[in-house]
């Protein structure tokens, strides 16, 4: 059964589109890692098993102690070294040990006071 020349356009038109918006939007530069394929990404040139052993590779291939890997459009940052590690969550751990953002439950619902959802900081 031969495929029709329009869903084929069409599916070609989707790809496209999915990799315009998602160049398009406005993102840090992420750690250096492989090319993953369109969509899927790494998620099958990670194995299931001993998967630190390949994020092992990758870092020593592209000499990096923080690599990135796209699993199927999840960003993942894999790191290396234990220097690493200490670097990021210890000395920059202000940058990072905070609550998301919710502006519905904040402002709308009012529950700001919540310890669940107070922001990092005096009041905390």
């Amino acid at each position: 059964m031969p495929i029709k020349v329009p869903l084929v356009a069409s599916l070609a038109l989707l790809v496209l589109l999915h990799h315009w918006h998602k160049k398009s939007k406005k993102q840090p530069p992420l750690p250096p890692g492989p090319k993953g394929y369109p969509v899927v990404g790494n998620l099958f040139d990670v194995p299931s098993k001993a998967m630190w052993k390949k994020l092992h590779e990758w870092c020593e291939e592209y000499g990096s102690d923080i690599i990135h890997i796209n699993m199927a459009g999840q960003s993942l940052i894999a790191l290396d070294s234990e220097e690493a590690a200490t670097d990021l969550f210890e000395k920059r751990s202000a940058i990072y040990s905070d609550r998301t953002k919710l502006p519905v439950i904040h402002e709308l619902m009012g529950f700001s006071f919540n310890f669940a959802f107070i922001q990092y900081g005096s009041q905390w």
